[in-house]
């Protein structure tokens, strides 16, 4: 604990890598299902893939926040209440899916692609503070840095608009024009490019907020807190398996010929 009586925090690397490398591995995904999705969701299998995509990225972001949430190290007492912390999984999922129906309402125009980055970048910000709420640290008191704060907010909204700009790029005529190895390395290189958005996103929202000691006698020692090593273990397994299995899931359905030739894209002009 420091003089100022804020409370001092260090950083575990192994969980911010492990953050950056389930924010990559959720965006590739994601850019994957944008391709079997398509644009024209008149079909059930592109309802599906449109869920799908909703689902694995909005998940993705979560898991990245609440391991970069373990990333930040004190030495005193931590808690999660969980069913606050599961929420704020559900916002992320909540707004990533209308943002993409928002996206490709229509030909892709600069308010459009404003507006539906304004709703995913709206549900990123809501669910990372609400999972920060979520972390308990009796004995202490959150205080804001607005910078920090404004910055997380353009962050958010910038990142989802660009992830959103590749999405529609994935299914557009564009992309019909590639082979699939250089789909593939489109995809590789924005996923890697997002990771950094994403996780910039959290770090910037983390460093926004700063907690002060506030009473002594309750800000108990690191060993009666939560067993981090426990829960990144969990989360990072559970998400490496569920993007597996939708990796799995995009392949065979690849196999079975449902490549982007068959998915309906809309016209040229969008």
């Amino acid at each position: 604990m420091e003089d100022s009586g804020m409370l001092h925090h260090t950083w575990m690397g192994s969980y911010i890598i492990l953050s950056y490398a389930i924010a990559t591995v959720a965006s590739y995904m994601s850019l994957e299902l944008a391709g079997r999705a398509g644009r024209q969701f008149n079909t059930a299998a592109s309802r599906f893939w449109l869920i799908a995509q909703a689902l694995v990225l909005g998940y993705g972001i979560w898991a990245m926040h609440f391991i970069g949430m373990l990333a930040f190290q004190v030495n005193a007492a931590t808690s999660l209440n969980y069913p606050i912390t599961i929420l704020s999984g559900l916002i992320a999922v909540a707004f990533v899916y209308p943002a993409l129906r928002v996206l490709h309402s229509g030909p892709l125009k600069l308010p459009r692609l404003a507006i539906a980055g304004a709703i995913a970048g709206t549900g990123i910000v809501v669910m990372h503070y609400t999972g920060m709420v979520a972390y308990r640290m009796p004995g202490t008191e959150i205080q804001i840095n607005v910078l920090a704060l404004i910055g997380s907010i353009v962050i958010a909204v910038g990142a989802s608009m660009a992830a959103l700009f590749l999405f529609h790029l994935l299914t557009s005529d564009w992309a019909r024009q590639k082979t699939r190895a250089q789909l593939v390395g489109v995809k590789a290189g924005a996923a890697a490019v997002m990771g950094v958005a994403i996780t910039g996103m959290h770090y910037t929202g983390m460093a926004a907020l700063q907690y002060k000691i506030v009473d002594e006698m309750k800000v108990g020692i690191a060993a009666n807190g939560i067993d981090t090593t426990l829960l990144a273990l969990v989360i990072g397994t559970v998400s490496f398996l569920l993007m597996g299995l939708t990796l799995t899931s995009v392949l065979m359905d690849a196999g079975r010929g449902g490549d982007l030739d068959e998915l309906d894209f809309g016209s040229a002009a969008d």
